[in-house]
């Protein structure tokens, strides 16, 4: 009768105790890192509403610069023509988005996506106001800092 040994052969050996901690907390820290992902990548609500807000602060700082150097404006609810250095530029409705044109040229688009849109005559200025096609309300007033050819209804 022949008695075997308690010996492991070389390459029977299983995992030591310190292989087995590396490979647990590497798991732990992708699994942890998982859910942030997956919020990241399936909410894109927070970007794009973000996104809507950065585009309507750009189109309120060139619009305010823009009005506060013109020499002339006439406001209408739907459009505004401003008269600056011998051009005439209109603001209006292009489908769902606002453009900005030349002297009756060209295609410039302002802000996308919105529903409706007004200008309204203020005191010294216009107020703007739009809706994006979720639903949410933007408004932006520009004053002239000083009068040269006044605001015309």
């Amino acid at each position: 009768m022949m008695i075997k040994k308690n010996v492991l052969l070389q390459s029977e050996r299983g995992f030591t105790m310190a292989e087995m901690l590396l490979s647990v907390m590497l798991f732990l820290m992708i699994a942890s890192m998982l859910p942030l992902g997956m919020k990241i990548i399936l909410d894109h609500r927070v970007a794009e509403t973000l996104e809507r807000k950065m585009e309507w602060e750009v189109f309120s700082s060139q619009v305010k610069r823009e009005i506060r150097s013109a020499q002339q404006m006439t406001v209408q609810s739907d459009k505004l023509f401003m008269k600056i250095d011998e051009q005439t530029i209109v603001y209006e409705k292009y489908n769902s988005s606002m453009r900005r044109r030349v002297n009756f040229q060209g295609h410039e688009i302002l802000v996308q996506n919105l529903s409706s849109f007004s200008f309204g005559k203020i005191a010294d200025g216009v107020e703007i106001k739009a809706r994006d096609l979720k639903g949410r309300d933007y408004q932006v007033r520009v004053h002239q800092f000083y009068q040269t050819g006044g605001v015309e209804p």
